[in-house]
């Protein structure tokens, strides 16, 4: 049984790899189908929801990329990412104080986070 949960999550990791190289060549619905297919073997993963948020959030989909940014925070709270990447939704659906709220999140647990931190100047000049 952990040799079969170990296979499906280094097929999970494949995907997530594959899901990455799709979305380097701009080809995000692509690489969100490929990230469908690293979810259904490892939901447990912040990293895989975390880059379907992303995924989504390429695409406009910005209401469901915070979902699944949310889901990514339910599984690690301390992935400074996922953190980021609500504060990116957020911010795209006009939620600024919430954005900022979760942009300093992000750099509580990590002050050099650099994505963060220019997410937080660009929140404060709103």
């Amino acid at each position: 049984m952990e040799a079969e949960k170990q296979t499906q999550k280094e097929r999970a990791r494949f995907w997530l790899n594959y899901s990455h190289e799709l979305s380097g060549a701009i080809r995000y619905h692509e690489a969100l189908a490929a990230i469908e297919r690293a979810l259904a073997l490892d939901q447990e993963s912040a990293e895989i929801w975390y880059a379907k948020g992303t995924f989504l959030a390429m695409v406009g989909k910005y209401t469901e990329a915070l979902a699944a940014f949310e889901q990514a925070l339910e599984l690690a709270p301390q992935f400074v990412p996922a953190w980021d990447g609500k504060a990116w939704a957020l911010s795209i659906l006009g939620q600024r104080q919430e954005a900022l709220a979760a942009v300093n999140r992000a750099l509580e647990l990590n002050p050099d986070y650099f994505d963060a931190l220019k997410r937080k100047k660009r929140l404060e000049a709103l």
